[in-house]
C-alpha cells in the first residue's frame, strides 16, 4: 500500500508538470498571436496611410501643385521605404521640380523593384524619365589635401577630403572652394558636363608669414619649401606705393581737368551774355536787373573752374610722385589674386 501510494503520488506530479508545460505553451501561442495581430494591424494602418498620401499627392500634381505633392510622397516613403509605387512618384516629382540628383536616386530605387507589378507596368516610362534625369547630371571628384578639408560648391558644403566616391552634380558652372583651418582657402571656377567625370586636384597652402620669409628666400638666406611653390606660392612683399595708385591719380587728374575746361567755357558764355548791351540794357532797366542771373551763373562757373583746375593739378602731381615711388613689379608664383571668402581668403590662380 505504501509503495502504491508513492506510485500514485509520482503520477500526480508528472501529470501536474505536463499540464503546466501545456498551459505555458498555450500562453506563449496566445501572446505570439496577439503580437502578430498587432504587427499586421500596424502594417495595415501604415499601408492605408501611405495609400491615402499617394492619392493626395496625385491630386496635388494634377492641380499643378508639385511642391505640395512632393511633401506628401516623402511622407509616404517614410512610412513605407520599400513601397515601389511611392518611390516612383517621388522620383518623377523631383524631376518635375528640376531637382535632378534626388530624382535620379529615387527613380533608381523604384526600378530596382523588378518583381513589383506597378514597376513592371510602367518600366518604360520610368526608364525614359531616368534617362532624361541622368542627362542633366555629371560627376565631380576632388582629391588632394589636407585631409578633412571642406569642399564647397557656390558656397554650399558638399563633401570633405578625401572623398570616398564622386559627387552627382547638376550640369553647369560652379565656384569650387576648398577650405581647412590653418590654410589659405582655394577657389577656382569649374564646369560640370553631362554624363562626364570632372576631376580636380587641390592642395591648400598653410598659413605662414609671407613677406619676410619670401624676401629671405629671394636673398638666398632661406629657400622656399617645395610645397609652397606647388600649392600656390608666396607673393613678395615689396616696399613703396602700390602700382595702381599712379593710374588712379592720373585718371582723377584727367577728369578734374576736363571738368575745369567745361566750367571755364560756361563762364565765357555767361560773360558774353552779360556784356551784350543789346540784350542786357534797356530804357529804365539796368544791366543787373535784366541780366543779373547771367552774372551769378558766370561767377559760379568761374569758381568751379578754379576748384576743378586746382584739383587736376594736385592729382597730376600726386600721380607723378607715386609713379616715382611705386614699388617695383615683382613676379608672383602660383596665385594671381585673393579676395575675402567663406572662412578666409579665396585665392585664384593656376594650380
Amino acid at each position: 500500500m505504501k509503495n502504491r501510494s508513492k506510485l500514485f503520488a509520482s503520477r500526480r506530479v508528472a501529470g501536474f508538470r505536463r499540464g503546466a508545460a501545456q498551459r505555458c505553451t498555450a500562453v506563449a501561442l496566445v501572446v505570439s498571436s496577439l503580437c502578430s495581430a498587432v504587427t499586421a494591424a500596424a502594417q495595415g494602418d501604415e499601408g492605408g496611410r501611405a495609400e491615402q498620401l499617394l492619392r493626395q499627392g496625385m491630386q496635388r500634381r494634377e492641380a499643378g501643385r508639385d511642391s505640395e505633392a512632393l511633401e506628401l510622397y516623402r511622407q509616404a516613403v517614410e512610412l513605407q521605404p520599400e513601397n515601389a509605387r511611392a518611390l516612383a512618384h517621388l522620383g518623377v516629382t523631383y524631376q518635375a521640380l528640376g531637382r535632378w540628383v534626388p530624382a535620379q536616386n529615387y527613380l533608381q530605387q523604384a526600378l530596382a523593384h523588378d518583381d513589383d507589378a506597378y514597376i513592371q507596368r510602367h518600366r518604360t516610362e520610368l526608364t525614359d524619365a531616368l534617362t532624361v534625369v541622368s542627362s542633366k547630371l555629371g560627376q565631380l571628384e576632388v582629391y588632394g589635401g589636407p585631409p578633412g578639408a571642406e569642399v564647397l560648391l557656390n558656397g554650399q558644403p558638399v563633401a570633405r577630403l578625401p572623398m570616398t566616391e564622386p559627387l552627382q552634380v547638376t550640369v553647369g558652372s560652379y565656384l569650387l572652394e576648398v577650405q581647412a583651418p590653418g590654410h589659405y582657402t582655394l577657389g577656382r571656377p569649374i564646369t560640370v558636363q553631362s554624363r562626364q567625370l570632372t576631376r580636380e586636384e587641390v592642395g591648400l597652402a598653410p598659413h605662414r608669414p609671407g613677406g619676410a620669409r619670401a624676401a629671405a628666400a629671394r636673398a638666398g638666406d632661406e629657400p622656399l619649401a617645395a610645397e609652397e611653390l606647388a600649392d600656390g606660392g608666396v607673393q613678395a612683399d615689396g616696399g613703396g606705393v602700390p602700382r595702381w595708385v599712379p593710374w588712379v591719380l592720373g585718371g582723377a587728374a584727367l577728369a578734374s581737368g576736363a571738368g575745369a575746361l567745361v566750367a571755364w567755357q560756361l563762364r565765357e558764355k555767361y560773360a558774353e551774355r552779360w556784356n551784350d548791351d543789346s540784350a542786357c540794357l534797356g530804357v529804365g532797366i539796368s544791366r543787373e536787373e535784366r541780366c543779373g542771373s547771367e552774372l551769378d551763373k558766370g561767377q559760379s562757373a568761374e569758381t568751379a573752374a578754379w576748384i576743378t583746375g586746382g584739383a587736376a593739378g594736385l592729382f597730376a602731381a600726386g600721380a607723378v610722385l607715386s609713379l616715382i615711388w611705386a614699388e617695383p613689379e615683382q613676379e608672383q608664383v602660383g596665385l594671381s589674386g585673393c579676395a575675402p571668402g567663406l572662412g578666409g581668403a579665396v585665392c585664384f590662380g593656376r594650380f
